[in-house]
């Protein structure tokens, strides 16, 4: 009993160490660089608690998430399997992170995904680089955000309501080919 324990336990692992070498910084071609410089105020206080997947060319995970922003801070923790992975605190000005497995996703990266899907659009057209746009519509309550780098759409961000902070969101990183499915309540 204890060997199978064991043994499933090694694998949850395994597959988490998998699941962060798909977002590591070693994978940052064609990516705007973290964290962009848009302030907190502007995404608003928020409990989110989140389910999310993350798909990749050959593999797939699950994860958990609870984000807050208040305060002036954003402070998110990343469960898999029950297991702490990361936990981040962001002011808009200093990112600190703590991983608690090898390999845990880049803070950096989570941080940006985030802003590009929850900052309102005028504040992220505001700390894009030159070069980069974004564009959204909105059809039957639904809403659709893209974001174009030197001509090559990065990112297509699609909404399941016009709020990022309930229902579903997937987030398509087409530049480097992985795709964030988010279920998100507040609490």
């Amino acid at each position: 009993m204890r060997t199978r324990l064991t043994t499933g336990f090694c694998l949850c692992i395994c597959c988490v160490l998998c699941l962060c070498a798909c977002v590591s910084p070693a994978n940052r071609h064609g990516t705007l660089a973290p964290p962009l410089k848009i302030a907190l105020a502007a995404l608003g206080e928020h409990m989110v608690e989140q389910q999310l997947v993350m798909r990749w060319p050959g593999g797939e995970r699950a994860m958990d998430a609870i984000l807050e922003i208040a305060g002036g801070r954003l402070r998110l923790v990343m469960l898999a399997f029950g297991m702490r992975i990361t936990s981040l605190e962001y002011d808009g000005k200093e990112l600190a992170e703590q991983r608690f497995v090898p390999h845990a996703p880049d803070g950096a990266r989570i941080l940006n995904d985030l802003l590009l899907i929850a900052a309102p659009l005028e504040d992220l057209r505001r700390a894009l680089p030159p070069g980069t746009s974004v564009s959204e519509a909105r059809e039957n309550g639904r809403m659709r955000r893209e974001i174009v780098m030197d001509g090559a759409t990065l990112a297509v961000i699609d909404y399941e309501t016009e709020s990022p902070w309930k229902g579903k969101v997937t987030f398509a990183h087409l530049a480097i080919g992985y795709e964030l499915i988010l279920e998100s309540h507040e609490i």
